[in-house]
């Protein structure tokens, strides 16, 4: 048998800390600075710009007027919110001198880089929903699917009649709530599912279709829920390519106060009169 080298026994984190005092502490004050900035540098700025991003949200949220429509348009690339805004404005006839219609065009998050940016659209986009703010959230299918099981959404059949949903047939995304009630059961938390970032490093287009063709089959499961609507083929999507190699899907935000507003941005989606071709920024 091997008798070689062994590795120690592991002290815990205390043990950590007193091996890095050990290193720096014949060190002054500089070589200190140098070291931590050596090895933790990534860490800091990472910190640093999420904790801006998040600042300055809360700055230009205290400073606006009330809100009339808060809309996340996430991962839409290439959008002038602006005309967006003014658009949907005149379409739901919402008051502009009173209240502010935003719809945040800029924001996005991946899966994939987990970086300070990501985090800070993460907590935007809760700190929204606490506050009862945001109404409508459009995001990429991969986003929208893994939020799916967080309760995120508004079951849409508390908003729109059986005659109004059925316009959207085949378009209408559904979540098991049996599913749902499993991961409750196992004790996964909504930010447990929002980050488990590992089993979605690595999904391919085929793995997206195929997850589209679940949620997208109420008889499969054994208590459906419709919580979105797909929105590849609106009019929206096609003269814009907000989302090209993307499947955007449309929600509403658990926590909102604006439903019948919501419901209007998604007929104004699915409008072919809006001169959406307009409203594509050129870079």
């Amino acid at each position: 048998m091997f008798q070689g080298w062994q590795p120690k026994e592991y002290k815990g984190v205390s043990d950590e800390i007193k091996q890095q005092h050990m290193k720096t502490k014949d060190m002054g004050f500089m070589g200190k600075l140098n070291y931590f900035w050596y090895y933790y540098k990534i860490h800091t700025l990472i910190g640093i710009a999420a904790v801006l991003l998040i600042a300055i949200f809360i700055r230009d949220m205290a400073a606006g007027k009330d809100y009339s429509f808060y809309g996340i348009m996430l991962n839409s690339g290439g959008l002038d919110s602006e005309l967006l805004v003014s658009s949907f404005t005149e379409y739901a006839e919402l008051d502009s001198e009173n209240y502010q219609c935003y719809i945040d065009t800029a924001s996005t998050l991946s899966f994939q880089t987990q970086s300070g940016y990501d985090l800070a659209t993460i907590q935007k986009i809760m700190a929204m929903m606490q506050v009862k703010e945001l109404d409508v959230l459009v995001f990429d299918e991969q986003i929208f699917s893994n939020y799916s099981y967080s309760e995120m959404f508004l079951d849409l059949r508390t908003v729109f009649s059986d005659e109004e949903l059925s316009k959207y047939e085949g378009y209408i995304f559904y979540v098991d709530y049996e599913e749902i009630l499993k991961a409750e059961e196992a004790e996964l938390n909504a930010d447990e599912l929002s980050n488990d970032y590992e089993d979605l490093r690595q999904v391919t287009t085929e793995e997206i279709t195929a997850d589209i063709e679940i949620h997208t089959h109420p008889e499969n499961m054994a208590d459906p829920i419709p919580v979105g609507i797909l929105i590849d083929d609106s009019p929206f999507a096609k003269k814009t390519n907000a989302y090209i190699q993307l499947i955007p899907v449309y929600g509403i935000a658990a926590s909102s106060q604006r439903t019948d507003t919501a419901k209007q941005y998604l007929e104004f989606l699915w409008d072919e009169n809006i001169p959406f071709g307009d409203m594509i920024l050129i870079y």
